[in-house]
């Protein structure tokens, strides 16, 4: 359905034969429908252009180009590609009606017409279509919503700048489903979090922010960071959908002490990029969570610096299934790339280092976390 006031549907009425036209379209009209009709598939296609009908009665037997050509066609153009279309037809075989539904019409109407079920289909297939548009219209909303509320959610340098961070976040779709987040955990003490939830629809952005939401109820000076993925995990391990997981990497950084813990759940490693401008990795072994309750997340302490940065990223960063990219063939460059970067101020790292490691290909989420001792 377009724009157009929904009380007062435009219906296409295409048939070679006058007569038909002129009877379906006194029909439609004295029933409050605007009609536009053609006689050829050629200016049917061409009123699509022009009109954007929100129904089509269209006719398969005509010279030329024929109904299911016409069909085809018709999907190919812009903004004409949902509009139902129901074929008129004296044909009444089986391959035939198959034909029209496969090529996408949504019904079938025999010759000769009778009127009342053509008043009866014609009603109950824009009554659908209007449905269909406003549950689309009522889904982008929430997507927007929820999308605005991820947004409000996440935590942004200025608000926590004694973590000294800065992050890149894209999400693929409206709403995304990698996670991130910085914690201040005690005085000086902080934690630094990305995960990926497996999926790409509207149910993995929500899984995204509940997740978020755990991590935080079971971060704190009283939990180490595996004590923490192990009771995310048995709340997971209960609660998510079967199939569906998450992978990660939670980073404890204390300036107090210099040291970094880095826990990991099958996710790409965390990098150190040390005041000198070397880069190395911190690939910590860890099941993913949320799969089965007795998971086990490997750790890694290390001993930082004044200047080191660390950089937390997701899949999307350096993945490109078609090109043979993935995360587990991709370190090294990462590690080079943030070589080359050791000049770059904080606050640009993560959209450099986004910019340096992509070819334009990307159809993931992007994710990257940058945070200096």
């Amino acid at each position: 359905m377009n724009n157009r006031d929904p009380r007062q549907p435009r219906v296409l009425v295409v048939d070679d034969e006058r007569q038909n036209l002129q009877m379906l379209s006194v029909v439609l009209r004295n029933e409050g429908y605007l009609v536009d009709t053609a006689d050829s598939g050629e200016a049917a296609l061409e009123r699509a252009r022009s009109t954007t009908p929100d129904l089509v009665l269209l006719d398969i037997l005509m010279p030329g180009m024929d109904g299911f050509a016409t069909l085809e066609r018709l999907k190919g153009i812009a903004g004409a590609s949902t509009i139902p279309v129901i074929f008129l037809s004296g044909l009444e075989d089986l391959e035939t009606k198959l034909k029209g539904f496969s090529l996408g019409a949504v019904d079938y109407v025999t010759k000769p017409f009778h009127i009342e079920e053509v008043r009866a289909r014609v009603r109950i297939h824009l009554q659908l279509a209007l449905a269909r548009q406003s549950l689309v219209l009522e889904q982008a909303s929430r997507l927007r919503s929820l999308a605005s509320a991820q947004k409000r959610l996440q935590v942004l340098p200025s608000d926590l700048p004694e973590a000294n961070f800065s992050v890149l976040y894209e999400s693929a779709q409206e709403a995304g489903g990698d996670i991130y987040d910085v914690l201040a955990v005690g005085k000086g003490i902080h934690g630094f979090l990305v995960a990926d939830v497996s999926g790409h629809d509207v149910g993995t952005s929500l899984l995204a922010s509940a997740a978020r939401a755990l991590f935080r109820q079971n971060t704190g000076p009283m939990y180490s960071p595996e004590e923490t993925f192990n009771l995310v995990n048995r709340v997971l391990a209960g609660w998510l959908p079967p199939g569906r997981f998450l992978t990660a990497c939670y980073a404890l950084l204390n300036r107090n002490t210099g040291r970094l813990s880095v826990v990991g759940a099958a996710h790409p490693p965390a990098a150190i990029l040390d005041a000198s401008g070397k880069a190395r990795s911190l690939d910590v072994e860890g099941d993913v969570l949320g799969a089965f309750p007795d998971a086990r997340f490997g750790r890694i302490d290390t001993r930082v610096s004044k200047g080191d940065r660390v950089v937390l990223y997701t899949d999307g960063l350096v993945e490109n299934i078609g090109g043979g990219r993935t995360w587990n063939t991709e370190g090294d460059r990462v590690l080079r790339e943030l070589e080359r970067l050791s000049d770059v101020p904080l606050g640009e790292l993560p959209s450099r280092l986004s910019a340096g490691l992509s070819d334009g290909t990307r159809d993931d989420d992007v994710l990257a976390l940058a945070f200096e001792v």
